[in-house]
């Protein structure tokens, strides 16, 4: 595990081949949605961009489409990562480059050169207005962002109940070392998903089409209870009356059969910063508990999540 700092996932140390397999992937179904939604309103699959792409994996994902793809990444370390996995893939497809989400368009890329732009996981951490707007000059028209974020882990089964509870619990003792939250990008960040990113713009005058699909919206996205933030949780909704929305319950979606082994690699990869003796003798209390609640060490139970995507075409 990584140590805590202003990115958790820096180091050498840090295994990003677990990380993978520790997280909800997106199922062929759902890049097809993505595909539709963009040849239908005229893209091309020339190029794509995958915004904060961390190991790669979906720039890896989306070249089954595209004939390029360039993969960006804030972070020194992460861009070596995403470039070393993607260059065994096909050095031909993909290039990388360390940038922010933020200047992507002022980072010696042509206006209006790109087809597809994907941002997944990493939106809330970003400046949004001054990001939207920077999608908007790289893409071309009828150009399509796509961006993601899945939330909190759910389980399917509704007597899985104390299960939930334990993990609940879990996530936010995991939390406990980024406290306080008020005045930190933390704040914001909570704050979008807790509004499901409807807080997230697409001005009139850059962007048509606009569609927002919400999976199992009946379950929280923020990893944190209400309770356990220090600041008031209010947003203002960024929907145009002409935006399409869609909620769609589906305890299948993006579905994982899970042991208690697999819950304890989410937790440690999704927040892998170092923790004290004490703190790791408390976890390792809750996951005993989460390992009997869940029926014993190699039983399975289905875990779901609640899902929002933004598609949005360059007018």
């Amino acid at each position: 595990m990584g140590s805590q700092g202003d990115n958790f996932f820096e180091g050498a140390g840090f295994d990003w081949e677990s990380y993978i397999v520790h997280r909800p992937a997106p199922d062929a179904q759902f890049y097809q949605l993505i595909y539709d939604h963009h040849r239908t309103n005229g893209g091309e699959f020339n190029l794509a961009h995958d915004i904060g792409t961390g190991p790669g994996n979906i720039a890896e994902q989306v070249g089954k489409a595209f004939k390029r793809v360039h993969a960006s990444e804030p972070s020194a370390y992460h861009t070596s990562v995403a470039e070393h996995r993607l260059k065994a893939i096909d050095p031909d497809k993909f290039t990388t480059q360390q940038c922010g989400g933020e200047d992507i368009s002022t980072a010696g890329h042509k206006s209006g050169s790109v087809d597809l732009i994907t941002v997944a996981q990493c939106i809330p951490l970003m400046k949004v207005d001054q990001a939207i707007s920077g999608f908007a000059k790289l893409l071309k028209p009828n150009g399509t962002v796509a961006i993601w974020f899945y939330g909190r882990p759910a389980f399917a089964d509704p007597s899985q109940q104390r299960s939930q509870l334990i993990i609940n619990q879990i996530l936010s003792k995991a939390w406990d070392r980024v406290r306080p939250m008020k005045g930190t990008g933390f704040e914001a960040a909570k704050i979008m998903l807790c509004a499901f990113l409807d807080n997230v713009a697409f001005p009139e005058k850059d962007w048509k089409q606009v569609r927002r699909v919400k999976w199992n919206h009946d379950k929280p996205m923020m990893f944190l209870e209400d309770d356990d933030v220090d600041f008031e949780i209010k947003w203002d909704s960024k929907v145009r009356k002409d935006e399409s929305e869609e909620k769609i319950i589906d305890r299948d979606f993006w579905a994982i059969d899970a042991d208690v082994a697999w819950m304890r690699g989410f937790v440690d990869y999704a927040l892998p910063w170092e923790n004290k003796d004490e703190e790791r003798a408390q976890f390792d209390g809750l996951f005993r508990e989460l390992e009997l609640s869940m029926g014993g060490k190699e039983k399975k139970q289905r875990v779901t999540w609640p899902v929002a995507l933004l598609l949005a075409t360059k007018k």
